[in-house]
C-alpha cells in the first residue's frame, strides 16, 4: 500500500488544486456561469477535476461489484485478472482492476478542495457561489470511502489533505481505519450531514438546504450527459452507509436511519414514485413451441441510453459518464469488451482538421470473458409472468407458461457466430449497450429502481415487511394514490384483530385493537379483566369460531395494498419515512395510466390496455416491470404476500419452514401476520428482495453491496448464505470457492 498510493498522491500535488488543465468533456462552458468570479472559476475547475478522477474508477465499480456476485460467470476466455476477482484471490497492485491509489487520489483531491473552498463566498446577487459544489465534494468523498470499504474491508482513513512528501511517507502509518461497521460514525459522514441539514443535530426535522448542481450538459458536439446526472445525492450515499452498518436484529435504528435517507431522496423533486412508462413489453406465444416470449426491449432502452435531466419522471439518478472521443476525454469501453463488444472509434473532421463529431461502434466478440451466470438465467426462468386472458369484461389473471421474467430478454441477447460456422447461439449481456449501441451514461451508480429496492431492504430491517413487499408488488404512493396514509383511512367496521362474532353481552362492536376492547370491557363493568392480556384470553373463550388473529386489514375501497399489516400501519405513524401523503410521492400527472397486458385468448399476441387508479395517481411495483402489470387489488395473482412468503421459506429457509410428519406445511395467513413470527417473515422478505435486485439490477455493479447487506441482515447465518449463493452461480457448487467464502475476510481483497 506504499508506493502505488504515494505516486498517485504525488500526481495529485502536481495537478494542484485547480485542475485547470482538464480539457475534456467534463470541463464546462464558462459562458454558462457568467456570475462566477475568477476565484470561483478556479474552484469550479477543481470540482470538475474530481469528476474527471471518478472516471478512473467507474468501470471498476461494475467489475468488482458483479464479479463478486452470483449473476455473472467467467467464460473459457477469461483473463487471469478477471478470474482472480471471480475467485476472490486478487491483490491490490498486482491486478489491473485493483488500484486503491485511484480512490485515494479522489479522496485526497476532495480533502484539498474542502480545505481550500470558501463556502461563504457570495456573488453580486448575494447568492452562495460554491456551496453546491462543496456539498457534492463531501458526498463524493464519502462514496469513495464506501467503495474502498466494499473492496478492501478495512482501509486507512484521513481527513486532512496530504500536502507534502512527508505527509505521504507517513500515509501507510495511518492511525485511523474504517470498515463496514465504523464508516457511518466517521467524520466523513458527519461532514455530509453537516452540509445536508440545518441544524445538524436535530435530524428529525430533515430540513433540506442544498439544491442540485445543474450547469446544463456535458459534451462537445452532442450531449454526453446532463450535469444533474453526475450528482451524488447526499441522502443516497448516507442511506447506503447506514444500510451497510446495520447487522440483523438489534440494528433497527440503523435500518430506520437508512430508510429515512432513502425516503428523503424519494420525496424530493428528483425522487418520486416508480413511474410506469414503456418499461415493459408485450408477450407473444409461439404456436410451435407453446412458449411465451417477450418482444420489446423498451425497459432497457429507456433506462441505459438516457441523458435527460434528473427529475421525478426520470429513471436515472447518477452516472459516471463516458465520452465518444479520446481526444475530448475518457472513453469507457472496458465493460463492453468484457461482456463481448469490442469498441472502435470513428472521428469526423472538418476541412480545417477540427474534430466535429465522434462515434463509438461496437462489434460482437464471441471470445468474451464474462457471461450471464446460469444462476441468473434460472432465477429469471423461475418467475411467473402474468397477464389477463379471456373475452373483454370477463378475463382473468393467468400465468403465461414458460415466459419467465421479461427483463431477461431485455438484458441479454443471443447471437450465432456464422463466420466460424457455429450452429448454436451465444448469450451476451446487453444492458450496457442496448441493441449493440454504445451508451455514454453507463455505468449507472444510482437509478430510481435501485433506490426503491434499497428502501425496501431498509424498511424490512426496520420491522415493516409488508411495506417492503408493497414496493415490489404495486409501488408505494401517497394517500391520493395506492394506499391510505394512516389507519383512520380504513373503515372502522372492517378493521379488526379478531372474529366479529365476539360476544360481550349484546355488544357486537368491532374493536380495532385488544386495548380498545379492554377499555370497552371496563366501561361495560367487566372489571375482572385487569390487563389487556386478560382481554386476549376473554376473546379466545368467547369467540364463536376463531381466537384472536393477526390477519391483514381489509379495505372497502380500491387500494391495492390491503396486505399492509395493522401493526405496521399503527407504528408507521411514528416515522416520517412512512408518510406517503407528502409532496413528491403522490404519483405523477405525466403518467396518468398504467398499461396491463391483455389478450382474448391464450394463443394471441398480447396487447396492452390502460387503466387508471381510482384516485388518479400512478405507480408500479418493481416486480411488475418484468412479470406483468397487475390491476389494483388483483386477488388472482400468484405474486401475493402470503404465497411469496411461503415460497421464499421453502426455497431458501429450510430451517424456518414448518414440518409436520415429514411434510412441509405452509404458514397460514394468521401465522404470517402474528408478531411472534416477525423475524421469520423478515428473513423471507429479505430473500424476496435480494432476488428482485438480481432481476432488476444485474450487471450494473450493485451485486456485491446488495449481497453484503443481505448477509449482514441474516446475522449468524449470513456468511454461509453469501458463500452458497456465490459458489452456486455456475449452476453447481464450486466447493473450493464455497470453502474460501466461509471466511468473511476472503470477501475482500488484500490492500498492499
Amino acid at each position: 500500500m506504499k508506493k502505488n498510493i504515494i505516486v498517485s498522491l504525488l500526481l495529485a500535488l502536481t495537478l494542484g488544486f485547480t485542475f485547470s488543465s482538464c480539457e475534456d468533456m467534463l470541463t464546462g462552458d464558462m459562458d454558462r456561469h457568467v456570475e462566477i468570479d475568477d476565484i470561483a472559476q478556479d474552484t469550479l475547475y477543481s470540482y470538475w477535476g474530481i469528476l474527471r478522477s471518478l472516471q478512473n474508477v467507474a468501470e471498476r465499480y461494475v467489475i468488482l461489484g458483479e464479479c463478486r456476485g452470483d449473476m455473472v460467470n467467467g467464460t473459457q476466455y477469461v483473463s487471469d485478472s478477471i478470474h482472480s476477482i471471480l475467485e476472490f484471490t486478487a491483490e491490490d497492485g498486482s491486478n489491473r482492476y485493483l488500484k486503491a491509489a485511484d480512490f485515494y487520489h479522489i479522496i485526497n483531491s476532495c480533502n484539498a478542495y474542502i480545505y481550500r473552498c470558501d463556502t461563504t463566498a457570495v456573488s453580486g446577487m448575494n447568492q452562495p457561489l460554491m456551496l453546491k459544489e462543496y456539498a457534492q465534494v463531501v458526498s463524493i468523498r464519502a462514496w469513495a470511502y464506501l467503495q474502498l470499504v466494499l473492496t478492501y474491508g478495512k482501509v486507512p482513513y484521513f481527513e486532512q489533505p496530504l500536502l507534502s512528501t512527508a505527509d505521504m511517507e507517513d500515509f501507510h502509518k495511518a492511525e485511523q481505519f474504517v470498515d463496514a461497521s465504523t464508516l457511518a460514525s466517521s467524520g466523513v459522514v458527519q461532514k455530509v450531514e453537516e452540509v445536508l441539514y440545518i441544524p445538524p443535530l436535530e435530524r428529525e426535522e430533515w430540513d433540506r438546504i442544498i439544491p442540485y448542481i445543474d450547469y446544463g450538459y456535458y459534451g462537445r458536439t452532442t450531449v454526453i450527459a446532463q450535469a444533474s446526472q453526475c450528482v451524488f445525492p447526499q441522502d443516497l450515499v448516507l442511506g447506503d452507509i447506514y444500510l451497510l452498518r446495520a447487522q440483523g436484529e438489534g440494528s433497527e435504528a440503523d435500518y430506520r436511519t437508512a430508510a429515512q435517507h432513502y425516503y428523503n431522496f424519494l420525496n424530493s423533486d428528483k425522487g418520486g414514485p416508480l413511474l410506469p412508462n414503456t418499461l415493459y413489453g408485450r408477450m407473444a406465444k409461439s404456436m410451435a413451441t407453446e412458449q411465451y416470449y417477450n418482444n420489446v426491449d423498451a425497459w432497457s432502452r429507456n433506462i441505459f441510453k438516457s441523458n435527460t435531466k434528473t427529475s421525478a419522471t426520470a429513471e436515472v439518478v447518477t452516472v459516471i459518464p463516458s465520452n465518444t472521443n479520446k481526444l475530448w476525454g475518457v472513453v469507457l469501453r472496458g465493460i463492453n469488451e468484457l461482456f463481448g463488444f469490442d469498441a472502435t472509434l470513428s472521428v469526423n473532421t472538418s476541412a480545417s482538421d477540427t474534430v466535429t463529431s465522434a462515434t463509438v461502434y461496437l462489434e460482437r466478440n464471441f471470445e468474451h470473458q464474462l457471461d450471464a451466470s446460469p444462476a441468473y438465467k434460472a432465477l429469471n426462468k423461475a418467475q411467473s409472468f402474468e397477464a389477463y386472458v379471456g373475452p373483454d369484461g370477463n378475463y382473468h389473471c393467468t400465468v403465461l407458461q414458460g415466459a419467465g421474467d421479461a427483463r431477461y430478454e431485455m438484458s441479454t441477447g443471443n447471437y450465432t457466430d456464422y463466420e466460424k460456422g457455429a450452429q448454436d447461439e451465444t448469450n451476451f449481456v446487453m444492458k450496457q449497450n442496448v441493441g449493440g449501441g454504445f451508451s455514454t451514461t453507463y455505468p449507472i451508480i444510482y437509478r430510481k429502481a435501485s433506490v426503491w429496492l434499497r428502501f425496501a431492504q431498509a424498511l424490512n430491517g426496520a420491522g415493516f415487511p409488508t411495506y417492503a413487499f408493497a414496493i415490489l408488488r404495486h409501488g408505494l404512493v401517497g394517500s391520493d394514490g395506492w394506499i391510505p396514509t394512516s389507519i383512520e383511512d380504513y373503515p372502522a367496521a372492517t378493521s379488526k384483530y379478531y372474529d366479529p362474532t365476539l360476544i360481550v353481552g349484546t355488544d357486537t362492536t368491532f374493536y380495532t385493537s385488544v386495548e380498545e376492547f379492554f377499555t370497552n370491557c371496563l366501561a361495560a363493568g367487566l372489571d375482572t379483566l385487569t390487563t389487556a392480556e386478560d382481554s386476549t384470553a376473554f376473546i379466545t373463550a368467547h369467540t364463536a369460531t376463531a381466537p384472536l388473529t393477526y390477519s391483514q386489514v381489509p379495505y372497502s375501497g380500491s387500494a391495492t395494498c390491503d396486505y399492509i399489516s395493522r401493526r405496521e400501519m399503527d407504528e408507521a405513524k411514528n416515522y416520517k419515512f412512512l408518510d406517503f401523503g407528502t409532496s413528491y410521492l403522490r404519483g405523477s400527472n405525466s403518467y396518468n395510466t398504467t398499461r396491463i397486458i391483455f389478450g382474448p385468448t391464450e394463443y394471441s399476441m398480447y396487447n396492452t390496455e390502460s387503466i387508471i387508479n381510482s384516485n388518479g395517481a400512478v405507480s408500479m411495483g418493481i416486480h411488475q416491470r418484468g412479470c406483468g402489470v397487475l390491476k389494483p387489488g388483483e386477488a388472482e395473482s400468484t405474486y401475493n404476500y402470503v404465497d411469496q412468503i411461503n415460497k421464499m421459506l421453502r426455497l431458501y429457509e429450510p430451517d424456518l419452514v414448518k414440518v409436520m410428519d415429514s411434510d412441509t406445511i405452509d404458514y397460514t395467513i394468521d401465522e404470517i401476520y402474528d408478531p411472534a413470527n416477525l423475524r421469520t417473515i423478515q428473513v423471507a422478505i429479505a430473500d424476496l428482495i435480494i432476488d428482485e435486485m438480481a432481476l432488476e439490477t444485474a450487471f450494473e455493479g450493485n451485486r456485491f453491496f446488495d449481497l453484503l447487506c443481505y448477509s449482514r441482515f441474516l446475522g449468524s447465518k449470513g456468511v454461509e448464505r453469501f458463500a452458497k449463493r456465490v459458489s452456486e452461480r455456475s449452476g453447481s457448487t464450486d466447493g473450493a470457492l464455497y470453502s474460501r467464502l466461509q471466511d468473511q475476510r476472503n470477501w475482500y481483497f488484500k490492500l498492499k
